[in-house]
């Protein structure tokens, strides 16, 4: 699997996009909306390395984003 110069890729088992999820010193892993996952090296680009970083970063704000707004359910009565 290649990743595109987005940073994404397509799914090998639906052929849906692939979107980075994690991201290690040496790999990235990606993960499609039927939750179909793949563990791809790091791109040696630091470009590409940048745009999976992003992809990382916002996935990680937006789940901070869904916890926070589940937690203020809870308080509200």
């Amino acid at each position: 699997m290649d990743l595109r110069i987005d940073g994404t890729a397509d799914c090998e088992t639906c052929h849906m996009p692939m979107f980075p999820v994690a991201m290690t010193d040496y790999d990235v892993t990606l993960e499609c909306a039927n939750r179909h996952r793949s563990t791809v090296a790091l791109p040696e680009s630091g470009k590409l390395r940048r745009f999976v970083h992003n992809w990382v970063a916002r996935r990680g704000a937006q789940l901070h984003e869904q916890h926070e707004r589940w937690g203020s359910d809870d308080e509200v009565e």
